[in-house]
């Protein structure tokens, strides 16, 4: 066999050898394709598993954290909200006093002869029978019975007993009180008396009222000059109803503007001494 004839088949077997070598790495690759894929599914669950449990967990405290700043935020918002509903009273309350202020200046040029003391109501006994209560001067104020007690919006009452550092008044409403007193807008004299109707409403009915008297609803009732008891002039109320008794005598209901259930303050009308008018309208109790 000649030289060149052997060099052709030994690459001719080369050539077959390496030819099933390759188709034998083919076989066995795809066999470890199988076995790496059977291996990798329970593999791939497993992490599938994980990463749920991951993601699970991650939202749970982006939840969490978003929960607190919502919480933390509605008690800012809570604690704000108190601080302007306290502002906002300490405001009302400033503007009632600045308006009882203004108001009790009004009276003035009635009041001339007259000391304005502010008192606290430190008792109450408003009920259906007794409308009463306690404040806290007294005598060393120059308080004494008989003393008027007003408001802003008109008259409350008078002193009945006063002792050394309290003393309790009698409110108008009260059916032992009784007091002259004119129609603001004609000036006819009628009299005023605490009263309570059938539903145990405290209240004020006008009655001796002259049969020519002009008394339309909405008339304005003020004290008469009554033997230096009351001031005249101030303000008893408004005429809400007006009405003929089974005896033939007229009556009207009186409404005050006075709240009697839920006073705190209320002034004192202390006569100056000497007639000295350069007093200051209103002064604090002393303690």
């Amino acid at each position: 066999m000649s030289r060149k004839k052997k060099i052709a088949v030994f690459i001719l077997i080369a050539l077959t050898i390496v030819s099933i070598g390759l188709a034998f790495i083919s076989a066995a690759s795809n066999k470890l394709d199988g076995f790496f894929h059977l291996l990798g599914a329970p593999v791939r669950s497993v992490q599938k598993g994980f990463t749920q449990l991951g993601n699970a967990i991650g939202e749970r405290i982006s939840v969490m954290r978003e929960y607190s700043a919502i919480k933390e935020e509605i008690q800012r918002l809570k604690d704000e909200n108190e601080a302007l509903r306290q502002e906002n009273k300490e405001l009302s309350g400033f503007e009632a006093e600045n308006e009882e202020l203004r108001r009790l200046l009004d009276l003035k040029e009635n009041l001339r002869e007259y000391q304005l003391i502010k008192a606290s109501v430190i008792t109450k006994d408003i009920t259906d029978w007794f409308n009463e209560f306690t404040i806290d001067l007294g005598t060393r104020d120059g308080v004494k019975n008989g003393t008027v007690v007003i408001t802003s919006y008109g008259l409350v009452g008078l002193v009945y007993n006063a002792g050394y550092n309290s003393s309790k008044v009698r409110c108008i409403i009260d059916e032992r009180s009784e007091l002259m007193c004119r129609i603001k807008r004609n000036d006819e004299l009628l009299r005023v008396r605490g009263t309570t109707n059938e539903n145990f409403t405290a209240g004020l009915v006008a009655d001796r009222i002259s049969k020519n008297a002009a008394i339309y609803v909405g008339d304005v009732i003020i004290t008469a000059d009554s033997g230096d008891v009351y001031p005249p002039g101030i303000v008893v109320g408004t005429v809400i109803e007006t009405g003929t008794d089974e005896d033939g005598n007229r009556y009207a209901t009186v409404r005050s503007d006075v709240n009697f259930t839920s006073l705190t303050t209320v002034t004192v009308l202390v006569p100056l001494e000497n007639g000295n008018t350069d007093q200051p309208e209103q002064v604090e109790h002393e303690e």
